[in-house]
């Protein structure tokens, strides 16, 4: 539901303008919970059940997705009003991201850890070949309010889904110390490591440059297929479709002594491929180099945790995913950057002016920093 919700955000969005800046500024909304509160989400949540915490992030996004319903039922949906409860929504996301990956270090010994998270990150990727293939599909057919009357339903049956969770106890006691200190002690943790100095660096680069370039996937592909909604939807799709099988392999055969090398490896492969897609003519080459980038994505997806989580005591693992998780929050202002630069150009050449740039990046801060090549 949360990718059928950023690709029918930016079709209903340029219907209504016909800018990319407008479907930028959408999707900013709802990423923008992430990098604002994603850090002491996850200090907030240490010590506490995290089984509850899913269920009322669930809860929320069910509530967002009835408002949009009934207001577009009701005929007094408007942009403003989108962009609020989006942004509502988001907040279910940057709590979702946290919580549930640091459960997934609590329960799993270390040695299967990559191979938990590449599972875990090929369920993100089927629903990130699904979610725009549906959205796309009934967004044509019922629009607005179809969509999100969907979304409605898949949210209340994950709260189910969380409510029968067996209640895992973090293994860490809930900490003593304030909020402000443990925000802090965070932040110190991460940078003292070179590894996940690396990765968060690295994420914020690859979210602020690469992975913004979904917020204007329905501009790129009116503008350079005249493609329909269905069509609009199997391009954001053919990502999705690589880091499904990138991540299913990497569940199976990722061993510990290579999850550095497949994390660097699959971030360049990705805005690489980004680079190229974006100026192709022809659409089913577009996809087929899309689906490259995907498995690059599942490749840097799945080890920025594993990453993360193994170079951490479990008793900072909460603090510190919580900043991962405002690092991946650097995506809204990426997204706002590839949107002025659609408008001010073509959507098309802002996808790849914008990965061109980060492949520089994130190139010169390998060489600057070799902790994260070990």
């Amino acid at each position: 539901m949360r990718w059928l919700e950023i690709l029918v955000l930016g079709i209903y969005a340029y219907e209504i303008s016909g800018s990319a800046f407008v479907v930028s500024a959408m999707l900013v909304a709802r990423m923008a919970p992430m990098v604002l509160f994603g850090t002491v989400i996850g200090a907030l949540v240490e010590g506490m059940d995290r089984r509850r915490v899913l269920i009322g992030a669930c809860l929320l996004m069910a509530g967002g997705a009835l408002a949009i319903t009934a207001a577009s039922v009701l005929n007094v949906m408007s942009l403003p009003l989108l962009a609020a409860i989006a942004f509502l929504n988001g907040l279910g996301w940057s709590t979702d991201f946290p919580v549930r990956r640091t459960l997934v270090g609590d329960v799993v010994a270390a040695e299967y850890l990559g191979n938990a998270m590449a599972f875990d990150s090929a369920t993100n990727s089927a629903t990130r070949m699904l979610g725009p293939l549906i959205g796309g599909a009934v967004y044509q057919w019922v629009g607005l309010t179809g969509a999100y009357a969907i979304a409605t339903g898949f949210y209340l049956a994950m709260t189910l889904l969380a409510v029968g969770l067996t209640p895992v106890a973090a293994r860490a006691t809930a900490p003593s110390a304030g909020l402000l200190r443990r925000l802090a002690e965070g932040f110190a943790y991460a940078r003292g490591s070179g590894a996940i100095a690396g990765v968060l660096i690295i994420t914020v680069l690859l979210n602020f440059f690469g992975f913004a370039y979904a917020a204007i996937v329905p501009v790129w592909a009116v503008e350079s297929f005249a493609a329909d909604p269905v069509r609009v939807g199997l391009l954001a799709a053919a990502e999705g479709a690589g880091a499904l099988c990138g991540s299913v392999s990497l569940a199976f055969f990722a061993r510990a002594g290579a999850f550095q090398r497949i994390f660097l490896i699959g971030a360049t492969v990705f805005v690489g491929a980004l680079l190229i897609s974006a100026k192709l003519p022809i659409y089913a080459l577009a996809m087929a180099v899309l689906f490259i980038a995907g498995v690059g994505i599942s490749c840097f997806g799945a080890m920025q945790s594993t990453i993360v989580l193994n170079a951490c005591e479990p008793s900072y693992r909460s603090r510190v995913m919580g900043v991962l998780a405002a690092c991946i929050g650097a995506g809204p202002l990426g997204v706002l950057h590839i949107g002025w630069l659609a408008e001010l150009t073509s959507a098309s050449t802002a996808i790849a002016i914008s990965s061109a740039e980060g492949l520089v990046l994130m190139l010169l801060v390998v060489w600057r920093l070799p902790g994260i090549r070990r």
